[in-house]
């Protein structure tokens, strides 16, 4: 996960668990509940709640919709407004809060402002990313890296090859909704244990028939350009991370730091390029471009 998807999580945990105490001290002493409610009903709802659902959301919904959140930077602010706004709104509240006047009824305004600032950000990033528009145009013949999700949206016709072939949790609508938007045909096969290959054949076959081939071959010929990258030359988005791996070993640890270890483990990062990788992680692909420049230059610099 993302640091800051990290730390929301992390922040509703802990304040589900003061919740959770007031509650119980609350249960224990009922005179209580007229001076604790507005705060035990807050930290539960904005703290607990809505934290967990933006740490979930944005880690989740860049990944399964394959977009960046519009403004990266702006889940830091959200954090650091949502927090400060929620404590500070509770403390003001517990030092008399609107109906105290003078400078607590300003600083509970305040807080409360600041909270509202923090929800703002986070329903522009979350529907910025929800409400991006998928290209239209109908594929004229059907490629590995395309997902699940795009052929059966175009073809709905292919899903019967798709469950002949083995891809029998396709009939699941739960599945088609899910991992079929985040899964590319070919690391779907590898997960199924199908040729992709031969599975491309079958469905262009089905789909397209004789001249598919021909056009499948045009459309892997456009594909393969700019999406290898060979000893002295510089990164492009567009070059796929297996090959950048496989010439440059040297910058595996830039992914490494920005997706941590575990991201190897991934087939699909084989043969996604550097651009579509840092777009599901949410970072911003210029500067994963420049960190592996910086080495792979280094890397040149010393064999000159």
């Amino acid at each position: 996960m993302d640091t800051y998807a990290k730390l929301f999580t992390k922040a509703g945990l802990v304040y589900l668990l003061i919740g959770v105490i007031l509650g119980v001290a609350i249960g224990f002493e009922p005179a209580w509940n007229v001076r604790l409610r507005f705060v035990h009903i807050h930290l539960n709802l904005l703290g607990f709640m809505v934290m967990m659902i933006a740490g979930v959301a944005y880690h989740v919904l860049p990944r399964f919709n394959a977009r960046p959140i519009p403004w990266p930077e702006g889940v830091k602010y959200h954090f650091i407004f949502h927090n400060v706004g929620l404590i500070g709104m509770v403390l003001s509240h517990l030092a008399g809060g609107p109906l105290a006047g003078g400078a607590v009824k300003i600083a509970f305004v305040v807080f409360s402002m600041m909270a509202a600032v923090g929800l703002f950000i986070m329903v522009y990033n979350l529907l910025g990313v929800m409400l991006v528009s998928e290209p239209k145009d109908k594929p004229k013949s059907v490629t590995k890296d395309m997902k699940v999700s795009t052929v059966l949206e175009h073809f709905p016709q292919s899903m019967p090859v798709f469950l002949q072939s083995g891809f029998k949790a396709l009939a699941n609508p739960v599945a088609r909704q899910s991992f079929a938007k985040v899964v590319t045909i070919e690391k779907a096969c590898e997960k199924h244990g199908v040729d992709a290959d031969e599975f491309i054949q079958k469905l262009n076959a089905a789909l397209f028939g004789e001249s598919s081939a021909k056009v499948e071959a045009e459309t892997k010929e456009k594909a393969a350009v700019g999406t290898s990258i060979k000893k002295g030359e510089l990164c492009q988005s567009d070059v796929m991370v297996g090959s950048l791996i496989k010439i440059y070993p040297e910058t595996k640890p830039v992914f490494e730091k920005h997706y941590g270890e575990g991201c190897f483990s991934c087939p699909g990062q084989v043969v996604e390029t550097v651009e579509q990788t840092a777009n599901m992680h949410n970072i911003d692909p210029s500067i994963i471009l420049k960190e592996i420049n910086v080495v792979i230059t280094q890397v040149l610099g010393e064999k000159k």
